[in-house]
């Protein structure tokens, strides 16, 4: 059951990263727009895709 809710989670992230992907914005510690700081925005992207990647990796025993 636990597994099943971090794939639920993950598809929540990656979701989140195809609507900022799609949007021109993500959130961080504010929002920030890929067009007036597009090294924050993509750093931000880079974070919400690893975090959502990372929890269909996760080991979490039996389920």
């Amino acid at each position: 059951m636990v597994s099943f809710f971090w794939r639920v989670i993950g598809v929540v992230l990656l979701a989140w990263v195809a609507w900022d992907l799609y949007a021109g914005y993500t959130l961080l510690y504010d929002v920030i727009y890929r067009s007036m700081d597009p090294l924050m925005y993509w750093i931000g992207i880079a974070l919400w895709s690893a975090l959502g990647l990372s929890c269909f990796f996760s080991s979490g025993g039996k389920d």
